[in-house]
């Protein structure tokens, strides 16, 4: 009796036996459809290989559509940020325009009061110079000469008040 290597009596065990040991390899290989052959296809069906890979897949599709979100969020607080910022740097900018038309307004009045005192102080040192050149005049009558310094005191003090309510006082 020779000893052959397959025996004839159970040809129906061993052909399925050998193909799912092939087909079971697929079991620790990766498992992508658009890979490998029609028999590999059965292993990785057969092991559940697909059904994994597609939870690991959709698991994947979850995380970064979590991180889309996330980031969709950020972009819109960000958005939202810059907004409020260009809101509060227009609001200040129109603020500073008004305080600086404020200031233009105080430096012209302070213009305006600088030429007046001027005008007062020249106005001023004319009296007191008619006032000194009516002491000095001994030519004119008495009756002329005091009316008319009456007439300078009167316009001095006006002066005065004038230049006090310029000051503010």
């Amino acid at each position: 009796m020779s000893a052959k290597p397959f025996s004839d009596s159970r040809p129906g065990i061993v052909l399925p036996a050998a193909l799912a040991v092939w087909v079971s390899g697929c079991a620790t290989t990766d498992c992508d459809p658009g890979r490998g052959g029609f028999f590999r296809g059965l292993g990785c069906s057969a092991s559940g290989s697909y059904g994994q890979r597609q939870q690991q897949m959709q698991a994947s599709l979850d995380r970064e559509q979590q991180t889309q979100a996330g980031l969709q969020s950020r972009y819109a607080q960000a958005n939202q940020a810059a907004i409020e910022s260009d809101a509060q740097r227009q609001a200040a900018e129109e603020e500073y325009a008004g305080l600086q038309r404020d200031i233009d307004a105080l430096n012209a009045k302070a213009a305006r009061s600088r030429t007046k005192k001027k005008d007062l102080s020249r106005e001023i040192r004319s009296v007191q110079n008619q006032l000194d050149l009516l002491k000095a005049d001994t030519m004119s009558p008495r009756a002329e000469l005091d009316k008319r310094r009456a007439e300078l005191d009167r316009r001095l003090k006006e002066l005065e008040r004038e230049v006090d309510l310029a000051r503010g006082k």
